[in-house]
């Protein structure tokens, strides 16, 4: 169940917002400016959700109403999602393959129990998470193997997802540097800037509070800039102009 492979492609927002701008400050017009599209983006975001919570609740109605080809679409929509999201909390494709199996199991045995009020992707997400984290402990090993570094800068295809890598060895590197972050960190840097979901979604799927959740993406770009400058030096990916 991994996903299918293409040019490897890494969120924009993480590539600004994790590697650090050494530009001073702007000025004021282009300030406003920023704040206008990032009020702008944020509309965007909440409409596009919005969207999604309402297309993954009528084919969750149409799983419970017994249409057979309503949960195919539900695994063919999220499956590369889920991968990815083992993979960032693994580091291994193998056992995230085997998690988002395990994962899409457990959610058709527990749709009945689903609560629609719920947003479904918190709910997936939250399953995945949890079903890598037990899996993590029981290993007890954090290293990347060596030989799914290559494989790791493949693609994520989502709608969060946007603006290709300059290269493939830019993102060797960028799982490189996110394999040394501590698990947390890493999941919820990941989450923010690689799957786009907000720090209140981060904070319900990764069973901690919202002020923890903000803290964790704050510090998990933090030490992401310093082990990138370390190894590769400073500012690789220059910061969006909007």
């Amino acid at each position: 169940m991994g996903p299918e492979r293409k040019p490897p492609v890494l969120a924009t927002t993480a590539g600004a917002a994790v590697v650090a701008s050494r530009a001073g400050p702007a000025p004021a017009s282009a300030l406003g400016a920023r704040a206008e599209a990032l009020q702008g983006r944020a509309a965007e975001r909440a409409a596009r959700r919005a969207r999604r919570h309402a297309e993954d609740a009528a084919l969750v109605q149409a799983v419970r109403g017994g249409d057979p080809s309503a949960f195919p679409r539900l695994v063919e929509r999220y499956q590369r999602r889920v991968y990815w999201l083992a993979h960032d909390i693994l580091l291994d494709a193998d056992e995230a393959r085997d998690v988002a199996q395990e994962t899409f199991l457990r959610v058709y045995a527990s749709l009945d129990r689903y609560d629609e009020r719920r947003d479904f992707v918190n709910w997936l997400y939250r399953i995945a998470r949890n079903l890598a984290i037990d899996l993590l402990r029981r290993r007890r090993r954090h290293a990347l193997p060596v030989d799914d570094v290559e494989g790791a800068a493949g693609a994520r295809g989502s709608e969060d997802v946007a603006d290709d890598l300059r290269s493939a060895e830019t993102g060797r590197l960028v799982r490189e540097v996110l394999a040394t972050l501590p698990v947390e960190y890493r999941t919820a840097l990941t989450l923010r800037d690689l799957h786009g979901m907000s720090p209140r979604e981060i904070a319900a799927v990764t069973d901690c509070t919202y002020p923890t959740a903000r803290w964790r993406i704050h510090r998990a770009r933090a030490l992401f800039r310093e082990a990138w400058d370390e190894r590769v030096g400073p500012a690789p990916i220059e910061e969006p102009t909007s």
